[in-house]
């Protein structure tokens, strides 16, 4: 038998290793590509969070240690969560409780414009008896799902798709079924028998929510009060609101009652443009301060050196321009001047953000009452600021090899608080608990009575104060409402305590 040379030997051996070590590379390569690709995922968005905050976080000198740490590299296996442990805190609880990351900025970004994937109704959690629970709708806008079924504010929920709503399974039922689900076919109850009445069906659409949701006329004794019913400050709506206010200036109202029980913030934009039609007209005609905004100390300086001081000042104005989604747009809101003598404002937990900051900029130029309950006491400003964005304005900073990690970061984002604001001498009644009412009033949407109804208890409180003699307080008449005590959770929108700036140029 021929023997192979010994160097053949060698070079089949080394192939055999080779091709081994090849093998169990490409199988470890499979077994782990996700769980690298995960790591890489975290290092980039980690890398983003850590820069972001420690740029333009209102707290940033408060949390200094956290933010050492973590942009040395202290990587987190959850950047969501890693957010809401460094976010600032005052006797171990949150003070800043809006700060949050996102893994879909889009949906996010959306939310914040009104738009998003819908039945077309807001509602209230509330707890009847030990353990039962229901869901009353308090908003249905136009056009929606809900409207198209037939849904108006009242409208007891006591069952989603055959199951009954309890305090063990509530927060699933209604969170993931009833926002979020495609479909899904509801249980109402009857409002006298307090037994099932009727069932619908409903398909989420991808929708705008209009939040100018109703408005009319008051004629109190000589004077005429408006009411406007108002859940969010888009950007869309401005040309609402002026379109309102116009039919207001010409049916000639003094006063106004200004429903923001329902409005969890928005735009600062938005907040502006609706000041500038509800103030004083010396005010808006002369450009009086409206309010400030106090950011951190390096930020501060940086606005002050590239814009002036006035970068620290909201003024009032009339013209105004922004930009929805992509489309620019514009107006000037002369047209909707209403130059008011008072403002009756409605407010409650879900009164937050820009709701309470145009109250706080409103306050030391006109006489507001406020009615209702204390609001939320979102005192912040904050920008949204996606991840990949992020890393093309730093591009130039940070070397090829860390803006490698922007392919890696596509969705994420970082809503983050930048600011607070504060009338034209400094103050902020909202800070940090919320707007307390001047007359306190109840949100009853169990009644079942519509916006606009004069039974409804909130409305009612302010059209006494308004001059109106001859109504009562409201009595339930349902034997099926007594008045359920609230659950601690509430269903509210993506964006609850929302006040968006504009997001300033990269800062360096």
């Amino acid at each position: 038998m021929r023997r192979l040379n010994p160097w053949l030997h060698i070079l089949i051996g080394c192939l055999l290793a080779i091709t081994l070590f090849s093998c169990t590379e490409k199988v470890k390569t499979e077994e782990e590509r996700q769980k690298e690709q995960l790591e890489r995922t975290r290092t980039g968005v980690s890398y983003f969070g850590a820069n972001c905050m420690s740029l333009y976080y209102l707290w940033t000198e408060e949390i200094s240690p956290e933010l050492s740490s973590w942009l040395s590299r202290d990587q987190t296996t959850d950047p969501i969560k890693k957010v809401q442990a460094i976010r600032y805190k005052q006797g171990g609880k949150d003070y800043d409780r809006w700060t949050e990351m996102t893994d879909d900025f889009e949906a996010f970004s959306s939310s914040v414009e009104g738009i998003s994937t819908t039945y077309g109704c807001d509602i209230t959690l509330m707890q009847v008896g030990a353990s039962s629970v229901q869901a009353v709708i308090t908003v249905v806008y136009a056009g929606s799902p809900a409207a198209q079924a037939g849904l108006k504010r009242g409208d007891i929920i006591a069952r989603i798709d055959d199951k009954e709503m309890t305090t063990l399974n509530y927060y699933k039922l209604v969170t993931d079924q009833f926002l979020y689900s495609p479909e899904c076919r509801l249980g109402l109850l009857d409002p006298d028998t307090g037994k099932p009445d009727r069932e619908v069906t409903m398909t989420a659409v991808t929708m705008y929510e209009d939040p100018v949701v109703y408005h009319s006329v008051f004629q109190i004794g000589g004077k005429k009060v408006g009411y406007l019913v108002y859940t969010a400050f888009t950007l869309r709506s401005i040309d609402a609101l002026l379109a309102v206010c116009e039919e207001f200036k010409s049916a000639g109202i003094s006063e106004l009652i200004l429903d923001l029980r329902y409005n969890s913030g928005g735009y600062v934009t938005t907040e502006e443009a609706l000041a500038s039609m509800l103030a004083p007209k010396e005010a808006v005609r002369s450009g009086a301060l409206f309010e400030q905004e106090i950011y951190n100390g390096a930020l501060t300086q940086f606005f002050i050196k590239e814009y002036g001081s006035d970068a620290l000042k909201t003024f009032f104005k009339t013209d105004f321009s922004w930009e929805d989604g992509v489309i620019p747009s514009s107006c000037n809101t002369r047209s909707g001047h209403l130059d008011l003598d008072k403002i009756y404002a409605i407010i409650d937990s879900g009164t937050a953000s820009a709701s309470e900051s145009i109250l706080v900029g409103l306050m030391p130029y006109m006489d507001i009452t406020l009615i209702g309950g204390q609001s939320h006491g979102k005192f912040c400003t904050g920008i949204m600021y996606g991840a990949e964005e992020w890393y093309n304005d730093y591009k130039d900073d940070l070397g090829s090899d860390l803006f490698a990690y922007r392919k890696e970061v596509k969705n994420w984002g970082l809503y983050v608080m930048i600011g607070r604001y504060a009338d034209r001498n400094g103050n902020c009644p909202a800070m940090p608990d919320g707007l307390k009412p001047d007359y306190a009033a109840e949100d009853r949407p169990d009644l079942g009575y519509d916006f606009g109804d004069e039974r409804d208890p909130m409305l009612q409180q302010a059209l006494i104060l308004a001059g109106r003699t001859d109504l009562i307080a409201a009595v339930a008449t349902r034997s099926a409402s007594p008045g359920p005590d609230k659950m601690p959770l509430q269903v509210r929108r993506p964006e609850f305590g929302k006040r968006i700036q504009k997001r300033p140029a990269a800062v360096r």
